[in-house]
């Protein structure tokens, strides 16, 4: 379309606009473990704070989401000047590519990884670096000397579709070559290695992405935040969009940082299935990878099949799991498994077995 900027453009013949899971149109009475979402919802403060809120959606909301950037900051151990508030994470994604990269700058992505990382990079004219490392596991030693021919990197951490998480050495010898170093810990509540949040005091080039949309059951509001620098983070406010963050969502992300028992009985729930799920589904011969997240990424081969072709037979089961062959560096027989509850795991398990047959 001649109306498109050249950026639009080549954005659109890059071929890689965010992949949405086909779910999310057909997803009505049956079991979805495709999204990565909080089987188990939101906190019992969380639904009634929204509806003692619902009088006042007539009103604008607070443009700098002040009340929940300090709830935030204590959630983390932060000030209210180290966190911005955004509309979802992907939204300070975006944003903060766009405050960062010129035309032609570098970002490094190690692969496979969320697919808005690239999306983000490329509407702002970046140049994404790709790295695959190998057999899905990435080498420390390669990624530091990679991030001294990029201006940024954004890494999972946990990672995003894998599970696994970069050791700190690894994150700290990235630091100091000086590149901006993006990690996001969109499910760090389920991991046992604990967040880096606090690393951004005192380090100018690193930012951590968070969101309350996997543990806290949020995803239908979109809340996510960022922690970084001051200074950054002054800049960033002024550039982004006014009112980003709705009511709602600003009333139930404080009634979720208010609840942190639910928030605990959540986190244990699903690690212990996690666990529980990945036993048995090693137990059929899958082969399927270490996770610190809600999800595991398993390997269809050994089923005959390819990522597709098990969607396609457990959604007949009624059973949705995410295709991970849009992912780029995953491949055609890479599988993403979301830990829901007990009796939803049990049914995939029971279907799994009987494709095995």
């Amino acid at each position: 379309m001649r109306l498109l900027s050249g950026r639009a453009r080549e954005f659109l013949r890059s071929g890689k606009p965010y992949p949405f899971a086909e779910e999310y149109g057909r997803r009505r009475g049956l079991i979805n473990l495709a999204s990565n979402e909080s089987p188990f919802g939101p906190s019992p403060l969380v639904l009634r704070a929204l509806r003692e809120a619902l009088p006042s959606v007539g009103f604008y909301p607070d443009p700098r989401s002040g009340e929940l950037r300090r709830a935030v900051g204590r959630y983390v151990g932060l000030s209210e000047e180290e966190v911005l508030v955004g509309n979802g994470s992907d939204e300070l994604m975006d944003l903060l590519c766009r405050a960062l990269l010129d035309p032609g700058d570098r970002v490094l992505l190690p692969l496979p990884s969320f697919s808005f990382y690239e999306t983000g990079v490329r509407l702002s004219g970046g140049v994404p670096l790709f790295y695959t490392g190998r057999d899905l596991e990435w080498d420390p030693r390669e990624l530091i000397s990679l991030c001294r021919r990029v201006k940024m990197v954004f890494l999972g951490r946990p990672n995003n579709p894998t599970g696994g998480c970069l050791p700190e050495e690894a994150v700290e010898g990235m630091l100091e070559t000086g590149t901006v170093v993006v990690v996001d810990e969109a499910y760090v509540e389920f991991s046992s290695l604990g967040s880096l949040a606090r690393w951004v005091r005192g380090r100018e080039n690193l930012v951590v992405l968070r969101t309350f949309s996997k543990a806290f059951g949020l995803a239908g509001l979109r809340v996510g935040y960022l922690l970084a620098d001051p200074g950054l983070v002054s800049a960033m406010e002024r550039l982004r969009q006014p009112f980003n963050v709705n009511r709602l969502a600003q009333v139930a992300a404080l009634a979720a940082l208010r609840d942190r028992g639910y928030l605990r009985r959540v986190v244990e729930e699903v690690r212990r299935e996690r666990e529980r799920l990945r036993g048995e589904l090693v137990r059929l011969g899958l082969r399927v990878l270490p996770s610190e997240a809600n999800f595991l990424m398993a390997n269809t081969s050994r089923l005959g099949l390819t990522a597709t072709g098990l969607c396609r037979e457990l959604h007949r089961r009624g059973i949705l799991i995410r295709d991970l062959s849009s992912f780029r560096g995953a491949g055609r027989e890479w599988v993403r498994i979301t830990v829901g509850r007990k009796e939803e795991n049990e049914r995939l398990i029971e279907a799994l077995g009987k494709l095995r047959r």
